[in-house]
């Protein structure tokens, strides 16, 4: 029994990274995303519009893992005097997806689900009052795949939890919550060649020149020994002998 355990442990340590990418372009990635957050209601402010940012890439902790680093900013619409507070989020989270699926359903394009969870480091502004809390996040999405580039939809809900006894008298914590879309695209730079065009195949018929000794392909479609390009009667059948031009 502790030898099957030892043997499957293994082959999760030892199997191929897989990350939330687009088949094909398992390689590291960047986003940028639109997010909309919905704030403690203990803060006496509005929704937050934001961006966030994201970098990633494939690691070899089991199969189907990511490790991605998210920068996220948005501002806040104060209720008490109409002005702004603030809120810049980093966090570090691990990427965990499933396999692709539509849901049963033919005429909705596959996805892939996703769960992810990190912790981080925030900068809460309020009322004028600029602080730095630690946090944690934990959250899922959908990843569709784009017809272009290994480019994708991807859009996820997350809620984010910051140790804050600063901002909101009477709290200890805040928990926010936020939903984000936006475009991933695959980063070729880092691909350490891996979309490198793919060699020249041997040519089958090779036409030498006497003089240069330059060697280019030659294509003889009707395998009669007179490539095309002199070939003044193609398609002859198989076997026949012919003359130079191609012909019986």
């Amino acid at each position: 029994m502790h030898m099957r355990n030892a043997a499957v442990l293994a082959m999760l340590v030892s199997a191929p990274a897989f990350a939330v990418t687009t088949q094909g372009y398992n390689i590291p990635y960047a986003g940028v995303f639109y997010g909309y957050e919905i704030s403690d209601s203990s803060r006496d402010s509005d929704g937050a519009n934001g961006l966030q940012l994201n970098v990633g890439t494939p690691i070899d902790w089991g199969t189907n893992n990511a490790i991605e680093l998210s920068l996220y900013d948005a501002g806040r619409k104060r209720d008490v005097d109409g002005g702004k507070d603030y809120q810049t989020a980093f966090f570090v989270d691990l990427v965990h997806h499933y396999a692709p699926t539509n849901g049963g359903i033919q005429a909705v394009p596959k996805f892939t689900p996703y769960v992810l969870g990190g912790v981080g480091a925030i900068q809460e502004d309020v009322g004028g009052d600029d602080h730095m809390h630690f946090g944690g996040s934990v959250g899922g999405g959908l990843f569709f795949p784009l017809p272009w580039h290994g480019l994708a939809l991807r859009t996820e809900a997350r809620a984010q939890l910051q140790l804050n006894d600063k901002s909101v008298s009477g709290e200890d914590y805040l928990i926010d919550y936020r939903f984000n879309v936006g475009l991933q695209i695959p980063l070729y730079f880092l691909a350490e060649g891996k979309f490198a065009s793919a060699p020249a195949q041997e040519c089958v018929v090779t036409v030498v020149d006497p003089v240069t000794g330059r060697k280019d392909c030659a294509v003889d479609s009707d395998a009669d020994g007179v490539n095309d390009t002199a070939d003044q009667c193609p398609n002859t059948p198989a076997g026949v002998a012919v003359q130079a031009n191609g012909c019986q």
